[in-house]
């Protein structure tokens, strides 16, 4: 059980997850709440055509309007309301960019539905550029270049997660607002077989933006052991701090329906061989099932043992603050407004 210094640091504190398709089981939100979660950040498109990005999105934002404990966040001020009426806010974010398509005006379109954040590509080639496990990876393309002005030009923050190196250096270098890494680990602190966990460079990159990095808790991202430790966890957020500096990291800890103990083994494995066949998934970046994610935080109904990790491990309570969800209401502020 956390302390007493660490369970009261973490209810007084503003706890943001910037990735969380978990909640594509709408559910789950309940875990997040336990976990005494201020903002959550449910997937609602990437890889899929448009019409089921329409779909996922009038979905949440139904089930947001028929809960009085949700609220859709737009700006940095909807975080705040959420954490002083005690309700969750939820920030709809893009692992991807397939859904736009070849028309930039879809993103103009989502903004106006809420979506907040656009990951550029998941994995693989698209319109946009190449995928952190693509062998060649040619950069950003020059409509990829034009995708990013129009998420300046609407304020939609940009996300180069699962997106290749050259492609996330040309982003970083095109874009005038903060860029982040939702969900991503340090190449130096755990080597990925493909550019899914980021190097030193990308890192110092983005937050010369004002962007941050968000630490993930997927276990291929963070150790060779199939049951990665807490310590394990911090080592990575530890990398972070000392590359990037306090100010640019946070948590986009990834947890999915996949993993265990959401989900049932013979589900986890049949959803495992659906991304290997696609494509989305390969190597030893995405090993099979099951999933386990570091230990004392397997789920976010237990995020207050992070924040004690955090403390235990010698950050100030202004730092770990920082981290838990300052620094993405920060970025939120620079896109999105106050």
């Amino acid at each position: 059980m956390p302390s007493q210094e660490a369970e009261k640091l973490h209810r007084d504190s503003i706890i943001i997850d910037g990735c969380c398709p978990l909640l594509v089981g709408k559910e789950y939100v309940d875990w997040y709440i336990e976990g005494g979660v201020t903002v959550v950040t449910p997937t609602v498109g990437g890889f899929y055509p448009p019409i089921l990005s329409f779909a996922f999105i009038g979905e949440w934002l139904e089930y947001i309007r028929t809960r009085d404990d949700l609220i859709l966040v737009e700006s940095a001020a909807d975080v705040r309301r959420a954490k002083k009426e005690g309700k969750v806010g939820v920030v709809l974010h893009f692992q991807g960019s397939d859904q736009i398509e070849d028309n930039l005006n879809y993103i103009n379109a989502f903004k106006k539905m809420g979506v907040g954040i656009m990951q550029l590509t998941y994995n693989v080639e698209n319109r946009v550029g190449f995928g952190a496990q693509e062998i060649t990876d040619n950069g950003l393309k020059p409509f990829g270049a034009d995708v990013v002005r129009r998420c300046n030009e609407t304020r939609v923050i940009v996300d180069c997660s699962h997106t290749g190196y050259r492609t996330t250096m040309d982003a970083i270098g095109i874009s005038e607002q903060p860029v982040i890494f939702s969900h991503a680990n340090p190449l130096a602190v755990h080597a990925t077989e493909t550019s899914r966990n980021i190097t030193d460079d990308q890192i110092k990159a983005i937050a010369q933006t004002g962007g941050l990095v968000g630490v993930t808790g997927f276990p291929g991202f963070l150790s060779t052991e199939s049951r990665p430790t807490l310590d394990r966890f911090l080592e990575h957020i530890d990398h972070l701090v000392e590359v990037g500096g306090i100010d640019h990291v946070a948590l986009g800890i990834d947890y999915y329906l996949g993993q265990h103990p959401v989900a049932d083994p013979e589900i986890a494995k049949m959803n495992y061989e659906h991304e290997v066949s696609e494509g989305r998934w390969r190597g030893l970046d995405y090993p099979p099932p099951p999933h386990y994610y570091p230990e004392g935080i397997e789920t976010p109904r237990t995020l207050p043992v992070l924040t004690e990790g955090l403390l235990n491990r010698g950050y100030s309570a202004g730092d770990v603050q920082k981290i838990m969800g300052l620094n993405l209401m920060r970025v939120y502020e620079a896109v999105w407004g106050r």
